[in-house]
């Protein structure tokens, strides 16, 4: 993920509060090691984050944040690695980015009974089209988020867009379970 949820795309660790800068004066963190990513200074480059992570970058950050709200719980963290690795599999284009498959995780692990309310603390969406930060506003049909920077001409609902993305992975990875309505998904 990219912005202030950020962590490394390889490896889940977080980032360092250290900001280097490279030659073009982009900024970029060291990924942090820790107990769930142990070798993570090893293995990885300096990064902000990305927009689409590996599987296990994902679960790692899936795990590190679910310990900030709860006990470890191994059962939690097989089915979240199982969902993943299925959600990972079916998504293609921009249903590969990590804010959709990460509100996809919290769509099946709530179907399954498990709490994820906490999930959404730790994803923002972003505009589909140029990942700019949302600004929310809300109508008669309840909160809206449009695109931070207005990258399209029109005023159009990113955040249904978002929803509707969200629930395609949803059905097309889970063809034989119910799929949730837009208006229903736990974590949007």
């Amino acid at each position: 993920m990219i912005g202030e949820h950020a962590f490394c795309p390889t490896s889940g660790a977080s980032l360092s509060r250290e900001v280097h800068y490279d030659d073009r004066g982009r900024p970029e963190r060291t990924p942090q090691s820790d107990d769930l990513s142990p070798n993570a200074t090893l293995e990885a480059p300096l990064t902000t984050g990305a927009r689409r992570s590996s599987r296990r970058a994902l679960l790692t950050y899936f795990r590190r944040c679910h310990r900030r709200h709860a006990d470890a719980d191994d059962e939690c963290y097989r089915r979240a690695a199982l969902a993943l690795a299925r959600l990972k599999r079916t998504a293609s284009g921009r249903d590969e980015r990590d804010v959709v498959v990460w509100f996809a995780l919290g769509e099946r692990l709530a179907y399954e009974g498990f709490d994820v309310e906490w999930m959404a603390a730790h994803a923002d969406p972003r505009c589909p089209d140029c990942g700019a930060r949302l600004s929310y506003a809300s109508d008669s049909d309840g909160l809206v988020g449009y695109c931070g920077v207005s990258c399209r001409d029109e005023r159009t609902d990113r955040l249904a867009e978002i929803r509707e993305t969200v629930r395609s992975l949803f059905a097309r990875t889970y063809p034989d379970e119910p799929t949730p309505e837009t208006d229903a998904l736990t974590l949007l």
